[in-house]
Parts: C-alpha cells; sequence; structure tokens
C-alpha cells in the first residue's frame, strides 16, 4: 500500500474527484511490471479526472471469483475509502460481472476496470465517425454480459413470451443491445468498404503506418513529414481512427503516412477487435515506423507490448523500423546508452527539423529498395510519358541519344513493364549485335566490338569491353527471360548493399532485357572457366589460402549476415525462415534422388542430415547464394576486393556462403575463416562444422533439383559426376 500524491492536472471535461487503485499481483508478475500498470492506471485515470490517492495491491496465486482481493484486503480498502473520501475504486483489471457486482455492494461506491475506464477515454476522443461506430460497439459488448447479470432487472416482465409469461427486462435488454450491434456493425462494414476503396486507389503508393504506444509522439512525427495539423496533444489516446496524408515535399513514386490509435498494456480484447479496421493500416503497409518513446522509463515494455499488438492483429511480418523519439529528452550517456542497446533504431526528436529529414530520407530508403531499376529509352515524339515517368518513378539520371531520352530510374515492376509493352521495347538480345546496339541505345558508346567473351554461363552470356575512353565495362546479356526478371532481384540486392559491405560490388548503369552494362572491379579472379567450360585457378590455390585471404572473406561474410531481415524484405528478396529451408531441401531429395541414381544408403544420410536439430542452425541470414572464387576478385596482397553474381542472393541457410569454400579449401582453412568470422560479429553454433561437411554431402541433390526445373540434361550429369566423385 502505498500513499499517491498525483501531479496530474484532471482533464477539464470532467468534474474532479478522487480515486484508489487495486490491483492483484499474480506469481507470473514482478513487482516493477505490477507498479508500471498501476502508473499507468493512475494516468488513464487522470485523463478523466480522477485524482488517485491511493494505490492497494495484492499478492495472490489468483484473483477471487467474487471479491477480487481477499476478504481481509477489502476490508482494508473499505475503511481507506472512508478515510481517504474516495470516490472511485479503479481495478488494474478486466472484473468479471460478478466481482464488479460483489465490489460495488461491498464497498458502496463506484467501481470501475481498466476496460470502462479505457472505453470512457475512447468515447471522448473518438473524432471520425468510424472510430464512434467501433467505440460503441466495444462498449455494447462489455455492457452485454453486465446487463445479464444485473440482480436490478431481475422479476420485471416486459411483453411476449411463450404461455403469456413475458420476457424479462434483462432479456429484453440483451436484445436490443445485439440489435444495436448489429446494426452498428452493418454501418461500420459500408464505412469500412469505403475505406477500402480508399487504399485500393492508394495502390500506387508506398504504404507507411505510424503505429507505437499511445503518447509516443506519433501525431507530432505525422505532422512533421506531412505538413498536415494532426492536433497533437500531450494525452493519452488523443488519436482514435486512422489519418493519411502525403509525405511532404511530394515524391515520386508517391509515399502516403497514417498514423493509428495507440497501445497500451492489456488493451481491451473488445477494442483490439473493433479497432482491427482502423489497425488494416498497418496490417497493409509497406513499412511500419514502430514509434518509441525513449525518455520513458518503461519504453522496452512498451515496445514489447506494441510488438504484441502488431503480431496480434496480423501485421507482424509487414517490414519495420524502430523509432526512438523523443530523445532530446535525455541526457547524453543514457542516450548512447540506447543506441548502443538498439543500433538499428533511428534516433530523433520530433520536435527537430533535421531528425525529420532524417527520418524522411529512410522512408524513401526503405520504399527504393523495394523498386526495380532500369533504364528506358524514350522516343522523342511520346515526350508526354516522359513526365508520366517522373510522375511516378524515381527517376536517377537523364540523357539523351538520336533515339531519345534515356532514363536510368526506380519503379515499380509493373509500370516498368507497362511502358516497355507501350513503347514496343525490345526483348532478349539473341545475338552480340544486338547487345551492342542496345548498348549504343542506352548511351554506352564501345571503343571495341565485345568479342572478347568471358563467360558463357547457363544464365548470361557475358563480355569484357572498353569504352570510347577506354574505360573497361562489363556486358551481360540474359538468356531467359526468368533470367531477367530475376535480375530485377539482383538489382535490388546490389543497392541494398552498396552501403553495407566494404568490398566492391557491381554498380549497373544499364538494365534492360538486351543487356546489363557496369564499369568493371578490378581484380584477380580466385578461378576462371572458359568457353569450352575449362577451369583454372587464379588469384588464389587449393590447399594454400593466406591470412589476408581468409580474414576478407570472412568479414565480408559477417558484413553480409549482420543485415536486418526486415531491411532485406522491404528490398523484396526472397526470405525463408530455417524450417522452410528444411522443407525446400527434403522436396529436392524426393524429386532428385532417381535421377541422381542415389542409394538407399545415400539418401538415409542426406535424410539424416536434413533431420539433425544439433547440427543446423535456428536461424537464417543473407547469403550471396553461389559464392565461389570465380565470383571473388583479390587484390594483389591476397584480400577480398569485389563480389560478382548476387543473382541467388536471399534469406536463407547461414552456411551456404561456406559450402564451396570448404570443398576448395578443406578442414584447416575453413576453421580459420569460421574463427575470423565469429570475431568480425558473425554468428556461429555449435554443430557448424558438421553441418557445413555434411552440406557440402547435399550439394549434388542442389545441383540435380536446379536442373530438372530448368529441364537441362548437362547440369544433371554434372550433378551425378559430383556425386560418384563424392563416394569415391
Amino acid at each position: 500500500m502505498q500513499e499517491r500524491n498525483p501531479e496530474s492536472t484532471p482533464n477539464q471535461q470532467y468534474n474532479s474527484s478522487t480515486g484508489l487503485i487495486v490491483a492483484v499481483q499474480s506469481p507470473e508478475q514482478s513487482d516493477a511490471d505490477v507498479e508500471a500498470s498501476c502508473v499507468e492506471m493512475e494516468k488513464l485515470a487522470a485523463t478523466l479526472g480522477i485524482q488517485v490517492v491511493e494505490q492497494v495491491v495484492q499478492k495472490r496465486q489468483a484473483p477471487s471469483s467474487a471479491t477480487y482481493v481477499g476478504r481481509g484486503k477489502l476490508a482494508e480498502i473499505a475503511s481507506l475509502i472512508e478515510e481517504k473520501s474516495v470516490e472511485t475504486v479503479l481495478v488494474d483489471d478486466d472484473l468479471r460481472p460478478r466481482q464488479h457486482r460483489t465490489l460495488q455492494r461491498e464497498l458502496g461506491v463506484a467501481v470501475r476496470d481498466r476496460t470502462d475506464i479505457i472505453l470512457e477515454i475512447f468515447e471522448y476522443r473518438a473524432g471520425t465517425k468510424q472510430a464512434q461506430l467501433e467505440v460503441e460497439i466495444a462498449r455494447l459488448r462489455y455492457e452485454l454480459p453486465r446487463l445479464r447479470d444485473d440482480d436490478s432487472y431481475e422479476g420485471r416482465r416486459g411483453g411476449g413470451g411463450r404461455g403469456e409469461r413475458g420476457h424479462t427486462n434483462v432479456e429484453l435488454g440483451k436484445q436490443r443491445i445485439r440489435d444495436r450491434i448489429a446494426e452498428l456493425k452493418d454501418t461500420l462494414e459500408r464505412a469500412q468498404q469505403v475505406d477500402e476503396a480508399r487504399r485500393e486507389r492508394r495502390d500506387d503508393a508506398y504504404r507507411v503506418a505510424l503505429v507505437g504506444y499511445t503518447n509516443a509522439g506519433k501525431s507530432t512525427l505525422m505532422e512533421g513529414l506531412t505538413d498536415c495539423a494532426a492536433g497533437v496533444e500531450d494525452k493519452l489516446f488523443a488519436t482514435l481512427g486512422t489519418r493519411v496524408r502525403r509525405l511532404q515535399p511530394p515524391t515520386s513514386p508517391p509515399v502516403v503516412i497514417s498514423d493509428t490509435v495507440g497501445f497500451i498494456r492489456n488493451l481491451p480484447h473488445q477494442l483490439v477487435a473493433s479497432f482491427r479496421s482502423t489497425l488494416a493500416e498497418a496490417a497493409e503497409a509497406n513499412l511500419i515506423l514502430v514509434v518509441v518513446d525513449a525518455s520513458d522509463p518503461d519504453w522496452i515494455d512498451q515496445l514489447r507490448v506494441t510488438l504484441d499488438t502488431l503480431e496480434s492483429i496480423g501485421a507482424s511480418d509487414v517490414t519495420r523500423q524502430i523509432v526512438l523519439n523523443k530523445v532530446d529528452r535525455l541526457d547524453e550517456q543514457t542516450r548512447q546508452e540506447i543506441v548502443a542497446q538498439y543500433g538499428d533504431a533511428l534516433s530523433v526528436s520530433a520536435l527537430h527539423g533535421d531528425d525529420l529529414d532524417l527520418l524522411r530520407e529512410e522512408v524513401l530508403r526503405f520504399r527504393d529498395l523495394g523498386l526495380c531499376e532500369e533504364t528506358l529509352v524514350i522516343p522523342f515524339d511520346e515526350g508526354q510519358v516522359v513526365g508520366e515517368v517522373y510522375e511516378r518513378a524515381h527517376v536517377v539520371d537523364e540523357t539523351h541519344s538520336a533515339q531519345g531520352t534515356i532514363l536510368h530510374f526506380r519503379a515499380y515492376a509493373q509500370d516498368i513493364d507497362r511502358w516497355r509493352q507501350q513503347f514496343r521495347c525490345h526483348g532478349l538480345a539473341s545475338s552480340r549485335e544486338e547487345v551492342l546496339e542496345a548498348a549504343s541505345r542506352h548511351g554506352l558508346h564501345l571503343a571495341c566490338d565485345g568479342d572478347d567473351v568471358i563467360d558463357e554461363g547457363l544464365d548470361f552470356r557475358v563480355w569484357k569491353v572498353e569504352d570510347e575512353d577506354r574505360r573497361p565495362w562489363i556486358l551481360r546479356a540474359p538468356r531467359r527471360q526468368d533470367v531477367f526478371l530475376a535480375s530485377r532481384v539482383e538489382g535490388r540486392a546490389l543497392r541494398l548493399l552498396r552501403k553495407v559491405l566494404a568490398v566492391e560490388i557491381p554498380h549497373w548503369k544499364i538494365h534492360c532485357p538486351q543487356l546489363i552494362a557496369y564499369p568493371m572491379i578490378e581484380g584477380r579472379r580466385g578461378w576462371s572457366v572458359d568457353i569450352e567450360g575449362n577451369m583454372s585457378w587464379g588469384a588464389i590455390e587449393p590447399g594454400d589460402l593466406s591470412k589476408a585471404n581468409a580474414e576478407s572473406i570472412a568479414k565480408m561474410l559477417a558484413e553480409l549476415q549482420s543485415l536486418d531481415a526486415a531491411k532485406v524484405a522491404a528490398a523484396g528478396l526472397p526470405t525463408h525462415d530455417i524450417d522452410e529451408v528444411r522443407r525446400t531441401y527434403r522436396r529436392w531429395v524426393e524429386v532428385a534422388k532417381e535421377p541422381l541414381g542415389a542409394s538407399a544408403s545415400v539418401v538415409e544420410r542426406w535424410q539424416r542430415w536434413l533431420d539433425s536439430d544439433a547440427n543446423w542452425p535456428t536461424h537464417t541470414a543473407l547469403v550471396h547464394g553461389d559464392f565461389h572464387p570465380g565470383h571473388m576478385l583479390f587484390n594483389e596482397d591476397g584480400g577480398l576486393r569485389g563480389v560478382l553474381d548476387w543473382t541467388e542472393a536471399k534469406l536463407w541457410d547461414p552456411a551456404e556462403d561456406l559450402l564451396i569454400f570448404y570443398a576448395c579449401f578443406g578442414d584447416e582453412a575453413f576453421g580459420d575463416v569460421v574463427d575470423h568470422f565469429a570475431a568480425f560479429g558473425g554468428k556461429v553454433w555449435p554443430g557448424i562444422y558438421d553441418h557445413v561437411r555434411e552440406g557440402w554431402f547435399f550439394y549434388p541433390v542442389k545441383v540435380a533439383a536446379w536442373a530438372i526445373k530448368h529441364d537441362d540434361d548437362s547440369v544433371m550429369e554434372h550433378a551425378r559426376m559430383h556425386l560418384s566423385q563424392l563416394l569415391e
């Protein structure tokens, strides 16, 4: 029991009254949890003009089914009510109708539980028609069981009923409530259809939802990002319903920001259910900004409540970014500690223009991650389309050639495909001449004819050429339409990684169905393959991996795998959890075991590896997906300088990029790389060595699965040969 001296000014819309908070602490709850919840209840009460003068907490295995607290504690509360002139008892919990009725009769004053208090605040705050409908439905659902159990209605009869007995007033009242709920739900459904139509009209916009604990500063951020009067108030639940505004200054493609109802501990289930349509803005967003009041001592618990609520409304898989707001209220040491704890979070103050600019840039970066970056030549007589591209795309560069305006831009794939179809743009290149013509059409003027083919891969033909300034370039010509479409994913991966990796990666200047072109990255390949498919070692040799080789490779892998999964998803890269990886591999075994001619003992070994929980990691990470020496470029000192060909980048088994490395360099070198990887912050697990060894034995299944998918007999033969070599 603890005496209170509240500083909160009562809401002027209510008459001031005194209150006493009652709570039961179960064995699962800590003292800090209960205290935080009671403090929050005090703030809720203050919003209604109730000044809390006392707090009573009883530790019990579970609340009493009749009186909530024990009889002795109930007598103590009755004495405090008389001593402190308490007018309202506030129970920091959801009371059952029987508990509510008994407490009110025993204590002789008004008794209100947490749901009742929040509902009244919501009723006062609801400013939109839809919010008012949702709150009224929640209130009626709350009242329905209490009406049923209300003794004051018993014995009274209304009209109708069988045997001329008539219905009780309870039954009639209950039916009236149900009829009203049905009427409200029908009205709400029509309003939701209007909202859904509005959302569909915003499908061309990137949608960002501000969510977070009540009073975390979402409305202030909304006002700063959209230059609109968001109705900012330093009050609990200042925002009900949803406001949607465009990001300002306007962007292409457009971005819309929505501000939704705030969350709170133990948010009544009636309100979560009723506000599901309002919260749909979060569930259907492209990006959720989880706003946290970093100056609140309980901000970590508030963040947990927010994330739990997002999960309850089906929004846990939406890309999200944590925003630590109100950092201007923190001292420098506390701020540094929070940043160290949540390094991926953005630290801002909604009151500082520079911080709002930083947040705006982060929103645009997330938007751009999911766009496709391509190059389009628009004929001069189609000038009006240039304006459309500028309106719907983020134009990176504009140049001109004899064929028209060359726009290098980022846009949604459906817009790009529509423009290409509209201009009857060229399809895949079937010859070297078509590739060179496409280069010229896009403004890349070459000094040589591109005879220097350096790769005749399954997906691309690759040339090394020089431009008119004698700078070396790489041209890649997709062999199939599916390869070109997959290259859009690779392009997004490259944009995502350019600021993450210390090594160089390709920077595409032209991306179209005929070719991908980028300035060549200097460095010696680990190995090379000629046109006949003969492989020769280059910058490194098997069995002779230097310290510089091992350290630089490990550092790159650690940087790659440190990338947050939310950013990987936002970039539109394939994402999988570890169970999905294992299920995929099991399917591959079933389709590949017969074409490979695998014996029963080999299949059993594969399945044993897939079933071994002891050796498998529990996490996935971003991987290159085809990380072998042929895609590695080295400096003269042996350090890794660049990495090529990111077509297979995805969130996958973190050991994927170690398999071929292990096969090439053996146990000792592999151990060195793993040690360096861990030193650079890479995440390792106890069974990593056995997992990689057995993963390499599984490798022929992966090759065979690819061969079956693409109906390639030569690759299948390679898979069989690989398996036979492993069995020797």
